[in-house]
């Protein structure tokens, strides 16, 4: 790695902990944050897509800064304890399965589990196509049957002539082999380490999260969804269509945040395009969303140096982590304590994307909602119900995020205590034992001073912890979470179940008309039958010759038209009082109708006799 060069800003003075660590990359490095030349190149550095790590020590007055440190320099300047004024240190690391000898160093110092490690270091997704990958991972237990069947008979033809111990455990391995299960259990291994690693279990479990306790460490990993709109490749396969359509339209980027017992605040992000800067370079849109991913970061970036910066006055922006109105002897004596716990929360918090991912600005949830609403009130259809099937998807898997993130911060919150197990260590002092051998007093009994192999209950306890400072504004984000975001969710599933049953009661309805506008024909073509089939028995009747009489033509037609007119009257009369007039199946009997009539006439001559009396 090449050394930087910052031709435009000043040689500043080291302070004398840099130049003690002795480490030439170090001292070529660091430079003064609070500068404002320096600053601008650092701003510039954090959003360019092949900056690796940066390093930031800061106090109350002064802060200095590091970018694409080597992991030689970080085994350094983290094994060397720092001076007061430079009381909280900010590591933050992209691209980490590029820096895993960094990572190394990191997990030495505050001793990570290897498991942890691991997964810090996991390997990005391989970009190849799913139906490939099902093609190696699947073959039928037929064929490995055949395979092996007809090794079998090979091997038993052999062991013909062995003793019948041996001849039996053959016998229970070629059952085995038989039946392809030692190929099936190592291919399955192979499958297994193959295709489920870190990555691939939080790209498809969105709200998988993560709280590890260490006695110098406290580590969250957690996935952060941020709202831009990504295009789907061509490697993507038809069978995801239906996946992408049930997860939240934006990007997925999982972090791992730490905060260390020497206040150190170690931030570790996915790299969003892996595979795409390969060669340095980014697409505009790749950078736009790289952009808006490391917004809240840059912002907290932003906030801890005394240089000025654009938006500083900007009210919701503003973090109390170096910036105080006030110097107050509370204040004051609380900030070196209170610095570490604040970094980490506002690093965790990022308020700003999840009001977008929530509200979607112009094209929220609530907004797409009322737009099907509208569609199914002009024309209901089951499309809608597959649109609203994918909006509840996306819904149920933003609950469940949000979920996950409070579930962190009640892990977060939670007290540690010593376990029993713990106190009958015969390395850990006790509360009591601990807190005497503490305190200097020369005439106090042997055996409660504590010797070079015992540690006090307090340092032995999982975790660090949070100050005063932080701890009320993780509280204060849950309660956000639980007003603001789940419940919006949770308005937004009632509103989308509502809409469901909705479209089919219109359909409901609209298929009710169907019938009625059926039913009506049906009951006009019926009263035509009806009113020409007299017609039709009196055409009968004069086409029949009697002996002797004679019918002539002015005789027909007059028998026709009372025929017709008494059929028409009789059928007026019939749909009349049995409510079925003009065809319409929802109108009120004659009954009905004269009763109703009756009753309003009664009110009236009440209502005239009322006022008469007055």
């Amino acid at each position: 790695m090449e050394r930087p060069s910052y031709s435009a800003s000043p040689v500043d003075e080291l302070p004398q902990y840099y130049s003690d660590i002795r480490d030439e990359y170090v001292q070529a490095s660091f430079r003064n944050f609070d500068n404002g030349q320096n600053f601008e190149h650092f701003d510039r550095q954090t959003r360019d897509p092949n900056v690796k790590n940066f390093c930031i020590d800061f106090g109350d007055d002064d802060a200095w800064a590091a970018f694409n440190l080597e992991s030689s320099s970080y085994s350094k300047l983290i094994s060397t304890p720092r001076p007061p004024h430079l009381h909280t240190r900010w590591i933050n690391i992209w691209m980490p399965y590029m820096q895993k000898s960094t990572l190394h160093a990191l997990a030495k110092q505050f001793d990570f589990s290897p498991r942890l490690l691991g997964l810090m270091c996991s390997e990005p997704v391989p970009r190849k196509s799913q139906s490939l990958a099902m093609k190696k991972s699947t073959s039928t237990l037929r064929s490995r049957m055949s395979i092996k069947s007809h090794k079998s008979s090979k091997d038993s033809s052999k062991g013909s002539s062995k003793t019948s111990s041996r001849g039996e455990k053959e016998m229970d391995l070629d059952s085995e082999e038989s039946i392809g299960m030692t190929e099936m259990m190592h291919s399955t291994q192979l499958e297994m380490v193959r295709d489920l690693s870190h990555y691939h279990m939080v790209d498809d479990v969105w709200h998988w999260s993560s709280v590890d306790w260490g006695r110098r460490f406290v580590c969250l990993g957690y996935n952060t969804l941020h709202n831009v709109h990504t295009k789907n490749t061509a490697e993507i396969e038809h069978d995801d269509t239906d996946r992408k359509q049930d997860i939240p339209h934006g990007k997925r980027v999982w972090n791992w945040l730490l905060l260390c017992e020497d206040k150190t605040v170690i931030s570790i992000s996915e790299d969003p395009f892996p595979f795409s800067n390969s060669n340095g370079s980014l697409r505009p849109s790749e950078l736009r969303t790289l952009f808006t991913i490391r917004r809240n970061l840059v912002s907290v970036f932003r906030q801890l140096t005394k240089a000025p910066t654009p938006l500083r006055e900007t009210s919701l922006i503003m973090l109390p982590i170096r910036h105080r109105i006030g110097n107050t002897e509370e204040e004051t004596a609380h900030r070196p304590t209170d610095a570490p716990g604040l970094l980490f929360y506002y690093l965790f918090e990022d308020w700003f994307t999840t009001y977008c991912l929530m509200t979607r600005r112009d094209n929220g949830y609530a907004v797409e909602l009322d737009r099907l609403r509208r569609e199914m009130l002009v024309q209901a259809d089951l499309t809608h119900v597959d649109q609203l099937h994918h909006i509840g998807c996306q819904l149920s898997v933003l609950k469940r995020v949000y979920q996950s993130y409070s579930l962190i911060i009640e892990r977060v919150l939670k007290k540690q205590e010593a376990t029993l197990a713990s106190l009958k260590n015969s390395h850990i002092v006790s509360g009591p034992d601990s807190l005497a051998s503490s305190m200097p007093n020369p005439g106090s009994p042997a055996q409660l001073q504590v010797s070079p192999m015992q540690l006090q209950e307090a340092d032995s306890l999982l975790g660090v912890g949070l100050s005063s400072a932080a701890r009320v504004r993780f509280e204060r984000l849950q309660d956000r979470i639980i007003l603001y975001a789940l419940s919006e969710i949770q308005e937004c599933i009632d509103q989308k179940e509502a809409l469901v049953m909705m479209n089919f009661n219109l359909i409901a309805i609209k298929e009710s008309f169907s019938v009625e506008s059926l039913t009506r024909i049906t009951l006009l073509l019926a009263k035509i039958t009806i009113v020409f089939m007299p017609v039709t028995l009196m055409t009968g009747y004069f086409s029949i010759q009697f002996a002797g009489v004679a019918f002539e033509i002015k005789n027909y037609w007059w028998a026709f038209a009372v025929v017709l007119v008494v059929s028409m009257v009789m059928l007026l009369l019939f749909s009349f009082f049995s409510g079925t007039m003009d065809g319409k199946i929802i109108k009120k009997p004659f009954t009905r109708f004269m009763f109703d009539v009756s009753r309003r006439w009664i009110g009236r001559r009440r209502g005239r006799g009322s006022v008469k009396g007055e």
